[in-house]
């Protein structure tokens, strides 16, 4: 798990530092921070479950697909409750926070590079 985990921590934390520091200037760093914790949070749900559906596929190619669909629904609920507990429940800006969580998951492509199955 490990190994699939640096290189797109290393991309999405490079790009929420760009961003939390361009929100800092603007005084919004708060919204950005909170961004920022919510793209990390689905990153790693990602890079767990990617490994869960990987070792039932050796069992079972079906329940290998499973664990997939439920980590997306699992996933959307997540992000979901991370983003009313920052809007609603903390009062943070929304532009920020929802700039930096979507420019961390365009970076997601950038580690998608050079593979040839979304679980290499």
């Amino acid at each position: 798990m490990l190994n699939n985990l640096v290189r797109p921590l290393v991309i999405q934390g490079l790009i929420g530092a760009v961003a939390l520091t361009v929100f800092t200037y603007y005084e919004h760093a708060a919204g950005a921070a909170f961004g920022v914790l919510i793209g990390l949070a689905n990153v790693l749900m990602l890079a767990y479950t990617f490994d869960r559906a990987n070792a039932k596929a050796e069992q079972n190619p079906k329940s290998g697909i499973l664990v997939l669909y439920m980590s997306a629904v699992i996933r959307f609920m997540l992000l979901a409750v991370l983003f009313v507990i920052g809007l609603a429940f903390l009062k943070l800006e929304p532009m920020p926070m929802v700039v930096t969580f979507v420019l961390m998951q365009i970076g997601q492509m950038f580690n998608l590079q050079g593979k040839r199955r979304l679980t290499d």
